[in-house]
């Protein structure tokens, strides 16, 4: 198998220099806490990675905090039960719940498929070894033959959780549990027996030890687990995710959120991701996959800047009871995403050590304070019964513009100034919950309309 570990990047040298202007660790911070939801910090990758995200935006359209939620899971399924984070209190392994949201035709698939590629070769080229093993085990005289091969693979789609358990018994490294409708999973919960499995992944977001019991077989029991989980998620199926009690075990808390504000229309331009770029990215997963067991240690730097900030956003969140709960899983994740984002450094230079830099540090608080906002404009949608909420944001400047009653004939003008095509401006009239017509109100006449939210 090829050795990633001493493989050269290219322009690679200035993802040190990253973060200079941050002296001291107020500014980090404030820097972070002070920034707001404008996307994805794409600063906390290295450089490598920051222009395969810039080049995939340009040549296919990529949403960038897309792309950037897609890699950050596959970086933490390759790295596994390989590494995990002394903070002087607990271990932290590297387990993420990541989905990201989005209309359909928004462009959620091609990013998280492009991200996962470097694992399903992974999974290719292992399938391989084990057809050629199994045909040797199979063309083997019945008293030599010995143990059955069995195939060990990273990314599971449609599963029970006897496979999940047979998956992570056959990869000591973990699995990811890969879905474009994440909703679809998680309304199979129980599919197979009543009761059991939103708690049995809640127990798997901790790495908890895993026992399943079968009829037929031997039971199945896992010490060590690695469970992560990557998909994607309309706005419209969010409140489902609260249903069951999800919103009160801990379930939705797990939960990191991509919910972008700077989508745009995916623009056709014959162009492909630069080689260069996609060679780095396979690069960087290899190394990853075969990164040296290690138990990456934080310092006191890094435990002072943790401290800084897990006590100012405590005492600010404590008098909330969904900000306090919040800010629970952010102190859990913290330390996940400082150890991802460490040995991703780490496998860039091919330099591996057991010590967890201060920038690493930083750079983690600057991506929770990007989920805590996502996460927040999550739950806002979650409680709101209005539905200007889920309106995109032309819908809703032509709806503020648009008087409290008015003929269609008469408002078409408008449709085209703010770009919205005739048929979507007919199909937008047509929604009741936003407006009355002849058919809903005795007093319009066809064509018609009343606001219904002024």
């Amino acid at each position: 198998m090829e050795n990633h570990h001493n493989s050269p990047y290219i322009s690679q040298s200035k993802d040190r220099k990253l973060n200079s202007k941050i002296n001291n660790l107020s500014d980090a911070i404030d820097s972070a806490m002070n920034k707001g939801n404008n996307g994805f910090p794409l600063e906390v990758y290295p450089e490598a990675l920051q222009n395969l995200i810039r080049n995939a935006q340009k040549t296919v359209g990529y949403n960038p905090d897309y792309l950037c939620a897609g890699i950050l899971s596959i970086a933490a399924t390759a790295l596994g039960n390989t590494v995990n984070l002394d903070n002087g209190s607990y271990m932290a392994k590297p387990i993420l719940w990541l989905s990201i949201i989005g209309r359909p035709g928004t462009g959620k698939t091609h990013p998280l498929q492009f991200a996962k590629k470097p694992i399903e070769g992974k999974d290719n080229e292992t399938f391989i070894e084990y057809k050629e093993k199994f045909a040797e085990y199979e063309q083997t005289d019945k008293d030599k033959k010995g143990k059955k091969p069995m195939y060990s693979k990273f990314i599971l789609k449609d599963f029970t959780p006897e496979k999940l358990a047979e998956s992570l018994q056959f990869n000591e490294k973990g699995v990811l549990i890969f879905q474009d409708e994440l909703m679809r999973w998680i309304n199979s919960f129980d599919q197979y027996k009543k009761g059991g499995d939103q708690q049995m992944y809640l127990d798997l977001f901790n790495g908890s030890g895993l026992t399943v019991d079968r009829v037929t077989k031997e039971p199945i029991r896992i010490e060590q687990t690695n469970v992560n989980i990557l998909g994607g998620m309309q706005p419209d199926v969010l409140k489902g995710l609260a249903n069951n009690d999800r919103s009160q075990d801990g379930f939705l808390d797990r939960f990191l959120f991509v919910f972008p504000d700077n989508l745009k229309p995916i623009l056709f331009t014959g162009l492909k991701i630069e080689a260069v770029h996609q060679e780095n990215y396979k690069r960087l997963i290899g190394n990853l996959l075969d990164a040296p067991m290690q138990t990456i240690k934080a310092t006191a730097s890094t435990i002072k800047v943790y401290k800084e900030w897990q006590h100012h956003n405590a005492r600010e969140s404590y008098k909330d009871h969904l900000e306090t709960a919040i800010q629970a899983k952010m102190e859990t994740y913290v330390w996940r995403l400082a150890l991802i984002l460490e040995m991703m450094h780490q496998a860039t230079t091919g330099r591996y050590n057991t010590t967890l830099q201060d920038k690493s540090s930083r750079d983690a608080i600057k991506l929770v304070e990007y989920f805590r906002s996502n996460t927040l404009k999550v739950h806002d949608r979650l409680m709101t019964k209005n539905p200007l909420e889920n309106l995109t944001a032309m819908q809703l400047d032509v709806y503020d513009s648009l008087p409290d009653e008015f003929k269609r004939i008469d408002v078409l003008p408008l449709f085209q100034q703010k770009g919205m095509p005739e048929r979507t401006g007919d199909r937008f009239l047509n929604n009741g919950q936003l407006f009355y017509n002849y058919k809903t109100h005795k007093e319009l006449k066809q064509g018609q309309y009343k606001k219904k939210i002024s």
